[in-house]
């Protein structure tokens, strides 16, 4: 079946264009002269470039000249908590390195019971059932929940089928945890460098955000992988692939694009410069 292609009269399509002119004048005062700073580009040149290579080359060597002094520095503090908290933790040479070591048992000395699976496989199909009822304003939380769910199932089937072929000890995982952060403190200078480094801001700006942003880093490692040394005392290496999987490395980036969205945020209107 065939229609008519729609015929506008003459007052119809004056309208039409008055409605128009209209939308753009709107838009032009809503959105001022310049288009939002999201579509503007940068300026590069000769300054912009160096600033960059300074920004990310910088801090990557002051880190590696301070790797040593740096996990001694988490070292300390683990033990410091430790000793607090009453775990069994202590400092020991590992191939002329040294390394944290947990004292109570080998692999097989956190292995889930009957009982912590049984429940741990109860909670699962629960949350993952009561993702059926969040509605479509809630999609992001279904999925993360479903995603969590699905690590968590895999690491019941391991531990259901070969639990005696779980190699990993809590004192693999700490040294594990510990060199991911160290990685992560070393990719965050370049990253700020692509992002916060090419926006006109005050030389003290430039440098002090990034300098507090690895401060925050480098004491929030050591308390992430004391608070993951915990759960696991508690409750069994079951959760090790959850807490590696999806609350390591990948919680770490989330939190540094959310700490660098908060940071570009408090950034003036005109930091950065279209190009000319």
């Amino acid at each position: 079946m065939f229609h008519r292609p729609l015929t506008l009269n003459a007052a119809q399509q004056r309208a039409l264009e008055g409605a128009r002119t209209q939308l753009h004048q709107a838009r032009g005062a809503l959105q001022g002269e310049r288009p939002h700073r999201s579509l503007l580009r940068t300026g590069w040149n000769a300054t912009t470039l160096l600033g960059m290579l300074l920004m990310a080359a910088l801090p990557c060597t002051a880190l590696l000249l301070l790797h040593d002094r740096l996990m001694d520095a988490w070292h300390g503090l683990l033990l410091w908590w430790a000793e607090r908290l009453a775990l069994p933790l202590a400092l020991t040479l590992v191939d002329g390195v040294p390394a944290l070591v947990w004292l109570a048992g080998g692999a097989n000395a956190q292995l889930p019971s009957s009982t912590n699976g049984a429940l741990t496989a109860v909670v699962v199909a629960g949350a993952y059932a009561a993702t059926h009822w969040l509605s479509d304003r809630q999609m992001p939380i279904k999925y993360l929940v479903r995603v969590l769910c699905a690590v968590q199932a895999s690491a019941l089937i391991f531990f259901l089928l070969v639990p005696s072929q779980f190699a990993y000890t809590l004192s693999g995982y700490l040294s594990a945890s510990l060199d991911a952060g160290f990685v992560l403190m070393l990719v965050l200078p370049v990253l700020l460098a692509l992002g916060w480094g090419v926006l006109h801001l005050p030389l003290h700006q430039r440098l002090l955000y990034p300098a507090l942003m690895l401060g925050y880093f480098a004491l929030m490692v050591p308390h992430k992988a004391l608070l993951h040394l915990l759960i696991l005392q508690q409750f069994s290496v079951l959760f090790m692939p959850l807490l590696y999987l999806c609350f390591g490395a990948v919680l770490d980036l989330m939190i540094f694009v959310a700490l660098y969205s908060w940071l570009a945020s408090l950034a003036p209107m005109d930091a950065l410069a279209d190009e000319a």
